[in-house]
């Protein structure tokens, strides 16, 4: 059963990768019917729901049953964190964040806390979530761009502009077609 339920949420994401809602709500709602008592199955429903901003209010609610279901599955506290900051209610995620970090010690927790303190411009709070989260998995990719975006962003540079090399690049390449010219 384990392995049908990575299969199906394996077909419900590919689903929605290439934008075909229907075909992955059906999936995922074959997967609450062959497993009602399943909170993984809540959770793929809630995320085809949650994949249009219409159906981000019943997204809500299959993760928030998942999540009484079994109150320890990370994936829908993950999931429900990121549909509060997506709906902008950054302190209901970090609130939801936070009862979890209490009982668990995992480094998406630390990523995803990290995230949302980055975005409401509480970097101190950001820089210990990411430093928690590679003390405690120190290959995690998303801590590491997220802790390299973060020293940027206060040292007071945009994190999103080209790297300086990038533009030197430019530059000499404009300098290689000028001394072409000149010969």
């Amino acid at each position: 059963m384990i392995k049908d339920s990575f299969m199906i949420s394996g077909l419900v994401q590919s689903y929605l990768v290439l934008s075909k809602t229907k075909e992955a709500l059906y999936a995922a709602r074959e997967a609450m019917k062959a497993m009602p008592q399943s909170a993984k199955a809540l959770k793929l429903v809630g995320d085809v729901h949650a994949s249009n901003s219409g159906g981000r209010e019943k997204a809500k609610k299959f993760y928030e049953s998942a999540l009484r279901l079994e109150p320890g599955y990370l994936g829908a506290a993950l999931a429900l964190a990121e549909l509060h900051v997506i709906e902008g209610r950054n302190g209901d995620a970090v609130s939801l964040l936070e009862r979890y970090l209490k009982d668990w010690a995992d480094d998406s927790l630390h990523v995803k806390l990290a995230q949302v303190f980055a975005a409401t411009n509480m970097l101190q709070d950001a820089l210990s979530h990411y430093q928690s989260a590679l003390r405690i998995n120190p290959q995690n990719e998303a801590a590491k761009k997220g802790l390299e975006r973060l020293e940027k962003q206060m040292k007071g540079v945009d994190p999103d502009a080209p790297e300086e090399d990038e533009e030197n690049e430019v530059e000499d390449a404009e300098g290689d077609q000028e001394e072409t010219d000149l010969l």
